[in-house]
């Protein structure tokens, strides 16, 4: 389509300008459709975001942080996901306010509370929780998408920032001493927790191995 008009513009007149011009010409007009979702967000997404002590305003509109259930990453940190407990969904896209990273720990932080607690009871009965189609964590197992691994065996957890095309995501991975899962960061949600979790058991079997070693 971009070569036709950039040959219809040949027709019309423009013949004196390089065809490589002409049909970059023709791409701004795509390219700019393309960007439609994006500049509509930002004509029309509310300004004002403010995180207080129980609930997050958006809009002037009130989400209370226990009301949230799932809070996930969307194209590698540029924006977080939220899911409500009445199904609403709302897409924060972070390049819209200054200091992302401070609303996202911020956010985190407050909803931690309640969704660890949760976590904790669903493990408690013996159920798997999961955190998104890229993770499920049970009392004594990691779940990836790669495959399992003992909690108990975990000797690393690291993010490596990765770009494909131009584009960066972020890739979390897991160890044990014989292999290395990863998982997509936009694969996970309520990572926080996740991790939070991870490093509590992985702290308590530090400690029964110091124990052991002291008595040894």
């Amino acid at each position: 389509m971009a070569v036709a008009i950039g040959i219809y513009g040949g027709r019309v007149g423009f013949t004196t300008l390089p065809p490589s011009l002409l049909i970059f010409g023709g791409l701004m007009p795509l390219m700019m459709i393309g960007q439609l979702p994006t500049l509509a967000y930002y004509a029309l997404s509310p300004r004002k975001l403010s995180l207080d002590e129980q609930a997050m305003i958006h809009g002037g509109k009130i989400y209370p942080y226990a009301e949230m259930i799932s809070i996930g990453s969307y194209v590698s940190k540029a924006a977080t996901q939220i899911r409500m407990v009445n199904g609403k969904q709302l897409l924060l896209r972070w390049d819209v306010w200054l200091g992302c990273e401070i609303w996202e720990r911020i956010l985190e932080a407050k909803t931690l509370p309640h969704l660890h607690r949760k976590a904790c009871d669903a493990l408690e009965r013996g159920e798997k929780v999961g955190f998104g189609p890229g993770a499920s964590l049970g009392q004594k197992t990691l779940s990836l998408r790669e495959g399992d691994v003992a909690i108990t065996a975990i000797s690393s957890i690291r993010f490596v920032n990765e770009s494909n095309m131009g584009a960066q995501r972020r890739i979390l991975h897991v160890a044990d001493e014989r292999r290395e899962l990863t998982v997509d960061e936009d694969q996970l949600c309520n990572q926080h927790v996740m991790l939070t979790l991870l490093a509590e058991k992985l702290a308590a079997r530090d400690a029964d191995e110091t124990v052991s070693a002291e008595k040894s």
